[in-house]
């Protein structure tokens, strides 16, 4: 992980695991209430931004200022891993899962 350290990221390994057990407990929870994988994906979108909004912004070394650019990038990789965690959802029950 030493390439992210150059851009300013590191990333701490038990923030991590506490982080993915979070998720997972969401991930479980969500499946009990739901049974369909549509509305299991779309209910998943939430605890997924979150989940990489906390793990971004945690790894990150260097504060920014309010106009610099990085805060807004992760913004964006964590909006799209959560839109694709839900077209995920979508994409398994439009093939009968």
């Amino acid at each position: 992980m030493l390439w992210l350290e150059r851009f300013g990221y590191r990333i701490n390994l038990r923030r991590l695991a506490i982080a993915i057990l979070c998720l997972a407990l969401a991930f479980v929870a969500a499946r009990m209430a739901f049974r369909d994988s549509l509305t299991l994906g779309y209910a998943m979108v939430a605890p997924t931004y979150i989940f990489l909004a906390v793990v971004i912004e945690g790894a990150r070394t260097v504060s920014g200022s309010f106009w610099d650019i990085r805060g807004r990038a992760e913004t964006v990789v964590a909006v799209a891993g959560a839109v694709g965690v839900g077209y995920l959802g979508f994409s398994l029950w439009s093939i009968g899962y």
